[in-house]
């Protein structure tokens, strides 16, 4: 059985372009929210983890002195990287690593960021941990993730639904669970919000050439399967003709290292 990273390496080498035009990563509520929780003052040694094609860290690049932006897969590094030039940012260092196991010096940092990667993660715990020993004390850690609504049905259908569409997806977590998880590495929670990634086409999202008419049908038909409240209040879906646009619930979260 592959591992966790292997899975997530093939799954987003083939994708670098795709995400770069991704609409969900590059815009919404969630990259506004995570720059406002950081209220950088310009001095800032900071780590954007899991980068992807580095949207959050070119975002806080001309608001900091310095990013680290790093990735598991090269070919998210390699694109971010080109992005980066296109862009003529200067002050962004980029690096191959996993989220479990970051290049950097205990203690070296003011700051890291992490948006809409933790659900693809192989272990939460030793993330965090990770985050938790580069920070200086009092140094700040703001994430957002997609989380799934506080319901044991809902857990497992979104979670269901994520892994039929993209097998590099690990888990989806509740609000309270992030909570728990946050406070217990040692972090003091300082602000939470609930916000939305911006809306997306299912046609456009479930990448129909990649998976299987099957598969698309099958999670077409779990979207179906959701009650109307449901459907409108935690995932905004819209019809749109033979396509409809959706959305994930997000979660934000300012914690400081104690």
């Amino acid at each position: 059985m592959k591992s966790i990273h292997t899975a997530v390496r093939e799954q987003f080498s083939q994708h670098a372009n795709y995400y770069a035009q991704s609409s969900a990563h590059a815009t919404g509520d969630t990259l506004d929210l995570i720059l406002d929780f950081a209220e950088p003052k310009g001095t800032e040694q900071t780590l954007d983890v899991a980068t992807g094609t580095g949207f959050t860290a070119f975002k806080f690049a001309p608001k900091v002195s310095h990013v680290i932006a790093t990735d598991l897969t090269p070919e998210m590094v390699a694109k971010a990287a080109e992005l980066a030039e296109e862009k003529e940012i200067k002050n962004i260092d980029f690096s191959v690593a996993a989220a479990e196991s970051l290049p950097v010096a205990d203690a070296s940092l003011d700051l890291v960021t992490c948006r809409i990667a933790p659900h693809h993660f192989q272990d939460v715990p030793a993330f965090l941990s990770e985050v938790h020993r580069v920070l200086r004390t009092d140094g700040l850690f703001c994430m957002v993730d997609s989380v799934c609504p506080e319901s044991e049905r809902l857990v497992a259908w979104q979670n269901r639904i994520e892994k039929l569409r993209d097998n590099s997806h690990v888990y989806g977590r509740p609000p309270s669970e992030w909570d728990a998880m946050i406070t217990d590495a040692g972090f003091s929670l300082e602000k939470t919000a609930h916000v939305r990634n911006a809306q997306m086409s299912f046609l456009w999202w479930v990448r129909p050439k990649e998976n299987p008419p099957e598969v698309v049908q099958e999670i077409r038909e779990g979207f179906a399967n959701l009650s109307p409240d449901e459907a409108k209040e935690h995932y905004t879906v819209d019809p749109a003709g033979d396509d409809f646009y959706f959305s994930w619930p997000m979660y934000g979260v300012k914690a400081r290292r104690t």
